[in-house]
């Protein structure tokens, strides 16, 4: 398991809603569990986790306090990129989003029409 991103690779002139992006994951997983507002010590203002199959995999994800980034953690490379993929074309289309793997700084731009399999192969 690694930790990913979906984030920009600059600062975007874009946040993303809390709310809107609650219902987003509601919508999508039905079975999601989302908390919202900060906890102590913590600049997320939204976690959440992703019932994934088979059960009982999950992802984490978390919102940043900036609201321009996502972080996915304990994520396999198969999760993270269909979670990406979801993220960069129902959430926010066209924003210039890229999926990063934390630890190596690998970072492939998500693109209309992209499949899992390429951007999987496009992270090695």
């Amino acid at each position: 398991m690694a930790e990913y991103l979906v984030a920009p690779l600059e600062e975007p002139e874009w946040v993303l809603e809390v709310d809107e992006f609650a219902e987003a994951l509601r919508a999508r997983w039905p079975g999601v569990r989302v908390g919202l507002g900060s906890v102590e010590g913590s600049s997320v203002v939204l976690e959440a986790v992703v019932p994934l199959e088979p059960a009982p995999r999950e992802l984490g994800v978390a919102l940043s306090g900036t609201r321009q980034a996502v972080s996915l953690d304990p994520a396999d490379a198969e999760a993270a990129a269909e979670f990406a993929l979801w993220m960069a074309e129902s959430v926010l289309p066209g924003r210039g989003l890229h999926l990063i793997e934390a630890s190596s700084y690998r970072t492939v731009e998500l693109t209309p029409g992209m499949t899992p399999e390429v951007l999987l192969d496009a992270l090695g």
